[in-house]
């Protein structure tokens, strides 16, 4: 999904390029490349996966069930992900 943002601001970026000659055009030119820029750093030391809303709730209830059974003990690295899990779950407006 973001791959293909990026990629439309790219051709968009070309696209106004071409028309530079206006100065509206110059100032979305600009507007996307700061915007491409901006995608690229907050996205430089990320790995980004999609997951539907659903798959998102049955896995939070996996690792809670995983916590219940195993304890606290050692899973940091699954309460991070849980956190993540949940921030990205509850982050999304429908």
């Amino acid at each position: 999904m973001l791959s293909d943002y990026r990629n439309w601001l790219v051709s968009e970026l070309k696209l106004l390029g071409n028309a530079s000659h206006h100065a509206y055009s110059f100032g979305q030119a600009n507007m996307a490349k700061r915007a491409i820029e901006r995608l690229d750093a907050e996205t430089a030391d990320k790995a980004l996966v999609e997951l539907p809303r659903e798959r998102i709730a049955s896995m939070l209830a996996a690792l809670e069930a995983l916590r219940d059974r195993v304890g606290s003990e050692g899973t940091a690295p699954l309460q991070d992900l849980r956190e993540a899990l949940q921030t990205a779950f509850h982050g999304v407006t429908s």
